[in-house]
């Protein structure tokens, strides 16, 4: 699933039939050298959709002229709206009958040509769109492009798309590629997709095409540079990864999967196949994070649709399945959920808060942050409150029940109680149609002798401004001398609640959701500090180097870091050093080497020893002949962050800072060369979470033996 496309109509109906399904039959042509594309679309409407649609009406691109045809066609006004870059033109037309299916054939042409562009709020997000385009790079055409007409109703349509175009270019769509041949001096391509699809993608490229069978899926790859190597080492992980996923999930529901490589830098997953850009698809760790995302959308998005009106449930569940799949298989599942609450914790507050029965699309950080990472600690709750069979089982009962299907939140709810036999109600109002999120303190804690064995006592507030959340937090008590830990869970639903357990063994120490399970704003002592905290203020300074010979290099890196800031609703103020007799309390950013707060700026020792002997080096000699930032509590308020950035290169400054808001997560980073090219990059640790606490005895603290075993990874459920 690449992105919403804007309908006017109210148009979703969950749990969709296939008799409501109109159908396309596509002839197009497309010339690529002067950006044309002309298309004869003879469009079948079955009687059910008639019986509610009598007038159809339908949308098409402003700049697509259509033909004089035999059907009478009144041109409607169209109401502009402002997310939609394409200008539209509206359309009704009458059927002569709704007792039997009814087919009109439109014809119409004209220039798509919408040049990619990165504006302030994509370069938050890291990619640059196009609403589509026809040139001599490449092909894009989707449901943004409005190519196809999109007619009042159940939104989702079959088709068959038949392309001729200029003969050494390729085409791709959703569904069975049926003919690939050259014919009268250009190339013919068809395309078969019998399953109701809420967009219709057409894809084109000069591009060298590998391909593996298998049984039952055809495993392709597209690249504009021919790769034998690359390709066959995308073909071999889809495999591996589609096979993973019809265990844990159901059958594949396409014929093929294609990884397609683009013509700008995008990571878009469409039905059958992932739309990836030049530079992405060479990244090695792309296979191990994005592309098994990309992948998984062939369930969650693209043949289970989303019913936009109720909130975009299939990006949490995505990046659960696969990117914190893979994080949880390395056993470094706790710290992608950590990484997740943090985006949480510093990108969303009161003003830019929402539901997750809101969330349409990522347009921001904050964006990401509730309806990507939001949504996957709720299904992470899911699975803790009731295992992983009943996890997995809820899931694929739902894929079963709404393959090709609209469905919502609810429908999802209504899986899970069928599964788990439980009144889920209350859970999915909770968490889907409130906001906000709790905020734990930990206090009282007392331990003492009784009889043969001990008591443990401690009080957990919720102090969050919200009312308070129903919740079930894991806690983990660390017995003397004992190589086990205790794993316990506790209900609380008040401000305030006392807790009281008793053990055969002396309480050493204990943790509150240590491995962080639980959907919850962290305390800054939880987490180290990270970039994410300096972009995700709501207000920053920026400190500028006045003597310095990079000065104005290094403004405009401010001034594009305030444009994109002012794009997410926050604000960036920009000052020079020479203008402040002190460090602010505040979230600050300290620009150069030469800045005459860098001494101030400089990394803790607490935190420097914490670095192993090759980065402490290499630091060293970045500072001297490359780039360093990273992110340390302000001295003067350690409630606030203080980031660091600074080059020996003028060149590297714009580079530096179009990529530093990518490395968000990290604490430290050093980069080489004008590109410049990362070198070092690490996560400062987080020193005295509150909610640990280490229980004296004989005035005394003792440590602790006993380790947390992170739990298997859910695809290793048998």
């Amino acid at each position: 699933m690449k992105k919403l496309i804007w309908i006017v109509f109210s148009c979703f109906i969950p749990g969709l039939v296939y008799g409501q399904t109109i159908h396309h039959d596509l002839k197009v042509q497309i010339f690529v050298k002067d950006h044309r594309i002309q298309v004869q679309d003879e469009i079948t409407f079955p009687k059910e959709y008639l019986k509610k649609h009598p007038e159809i009406t339908f949308l098409l691109n402003s700049g697509l002229a259509l033909e004089e045809t035999d059907v009478k066609i009144k041109e409607l006004a169209v109401k502009k709206n402002e997310k939609s870059k394409v200008q539209l033109k509206r359309y009704r037309l009458r059927a002569p009958s709704k007792s039997s299916d009814y087919k009109v054939i439109l014809k119409y042409n004209g220039e798509i040509y919408d040049k990619v562009e990165e504006g302030a709020a994509e370069y938050a997000r890291g990619f640059s769109e196009t609403s589509g385009i026809i040139f001599e790079d490449g092909i894009y055409l989707a449901g943004s492009t409005h190519w196809v007409p999109e007619t009042e109703g159940p939104g989702l349509a079959s088709f068959n798309i038949e392309t001729s175009i200029d003969k050494g270019w390729l085409v791709l769509s959703q569904g069975t590629r049926t003919i690939n041949k050259e014919k009268d001096g250009r190339q013919l391509i068809r395309y078969e997709s019998p399953e109701p699809m809420d967009e219709i993608y057409l894809v084109g490229g000069k591009w060298t095409e590998y391909d593996i069978p298998s049984d039952h899926v055809l495993f392709q790859a597209f690249l504009r540079t021919p790769d034998e190597k690359l390709a066959h080492k995308y073909l071999g992980a889809t495999q591996g990864y589609l096979s993973m996923y019809e265990k844990m999930i159901g059958p594949y529901p396409f014929t093929k999967f294609a990884l397609v490589e683009n013509f700008w830098e995008t990571g878009y997953g469409m039905p059958s196949f992932t739309l990836l850009g030049p530079k992405v698809i060479r990244f090695p760790w792309i296979l191990y994070s994005s592309y098994p995302h990309e992948l998984l959308h062939n369930y969650w998005g693209n043949s289970v649709y989303v019913d936009y009106t109720k909130g975009n449930w299939c990006e949490g569940i995505t990046a659960y399945m696969a990117d914190h799949l893979l994080k949880e298989q390395q056993g470094q599942g706790a710290e992608y959920r950590r990484s997740t609450l943090q985006k949480y914790t510093d990108f969303v507050n009161p003003e830019n808060d929402f539901p997750l029965s809101r969330f349409i699309s990522r347009n921001n950080s904050a964006e990401e942050a509730i309806g990507y990472g939001k949504c996957l600690m709720v299904n992470n709750m899911l699975r803790m409150n009731f295992g992983d069979k009943n996890f997995l089982a809820a899931w694929a009962k739902f894929y079963k029940d709404y393959k090709f299907k609209i469905a919502s939140w609810e429908n999802i709810r209504e899986s899970f109680e069928e599964i788990t036999g439980e009144d889920l109600k209350p859970f999915f109002t909770q968490w889907v149609e409130g906001k906000g999120a709790p905020a734990l303190q930990l206090s009282d804690i007392k331990s003492n002798k009784e009889g043969a064995g001990f008591n443990l006592s401690f009080k957990l507030e919720q102090i969050q401004e919200e009312e308070p959340f129903s919740l079930d937090i894991p806690v983990v008590v660390f017995l003397e001398n004992e190589k086990n830990v205790s794993l316990l869970s506790v209900s609380m639903d008040q401000r305030e609640q006392h807790f009281l357990f008793s053990f055969d063994k002396r309480p050493v120490r204990i943790e509150i959701d240590p491995a962080f399970q639980v959907f919850r704003r962290l305390d800054r002592k939880e987490v180290p500090t990270t970039l994410t905290q300096l972009f995700g203020a709501k207000e920053a300074i920026i400190i500028l180097p006045s003597e310095s010979p990079m000065y104005e290099s290094y403004k405009n890196m401010a001034e594009t870091w305030r444009s994109s800031q002012a794009a997410q609703g926050k604000l960036l103020f920009i000052k020079s050093d020479k203008e402040l007799d002190k460090l602010p309390d505040h979230t600050v950013w300290v620009v150069g080497f030469d800045n005459k707060f860098a001494r101030e700026a400089e990394i803790h020792d607490n935190y420097l020893d914490k670095l192993s002997m090759e980065e402490k080096v290499l630091k060293n000699k970045l500072k001297d002949s490359g780039a360093l930032a990273y992110a340390i509590q302000n001295p003067v308020d350690k409630d606030y962050t203080l980031g660091f950035v600074a080059v020996n290169s003028k060149e590297a400054i714009s580079g530096l800072g179009r990529k530093l808001p990518h490395y968000g997560k990290y604490s430290y980073l050093g980069f080489e060369g004008n590109e410049p090219t990362n070198v070092l990059k690490g996560i400062f640790p987080a020193i005295g979470s509150p909610l640990n606490y280490s229980v004296p005895y004989n005035g005394k603290t003792y440590p602790v033996s006993a380790k947390i075993i992170p739990r298997k990874a859910l695809s290793e459920f048998k």
